[in-house]
């Protein structure tokens, strides 16, 4: 990580959750993510690097293990890389994610309450580019 960083100059690097192992539970999953991404905090923010965890299918796939994940790693370094194409707008709106992000891709559509595609409104969800809920 280190690495490329000083090569790019990338100041954030995201990474994604992973598939829940078969057998496992999801609360397993969080703990092992969370043990994962503590070190790799550590090691980001000895070279100025911050961490997103991108809401992208398998574990990260909803806001509560994604938040859960970021939350317990309890870094400055480790936050959220949000997608507003993948998460539900009621799911954005509700939780704290706009507050925990280092990164938003904004999206010119969203997914909606039943998961199909919308219009995204920027000007009605402001908070999530304003950092706040």
């Amino acid at each position: 990580m280190g690495g490329c960083r000083e090569r790019l100059g990338a100041g954030h690097v995201r990474v994604f959750g992973g598939a829940i192992p078969k057998g496992a539970t999801e609360a397993q999953a969080i703990s092992w993510a969370v043990e994962v991404l503590k070190r790799g905090a550590e090691y980001s923010g000895s070279k100025g690097i911050l961490i997103g965890v991108e809401d992208d299918g398998g574990l990260t796939t909803t806001a509560e293990p994604t938040l859960a994940i970021i939350k317990q790693t309890d870094s400055p370094w480790a936050g959220m890389n949000l997608d507003t194409g993948n998460f539900r707008r009621t799911v954005i709106r509700r939780s704290r994610c706009a507050s925990l992000c280092h990164q938003r891709s904004l999206q010119e559509e969203i997914a909606s309450e039943n998961g199909t595609k919308e219009k995204a409104d920027w000007i009605a969800d402001r908070h999530v580019r304003e950092r706040r809920l």
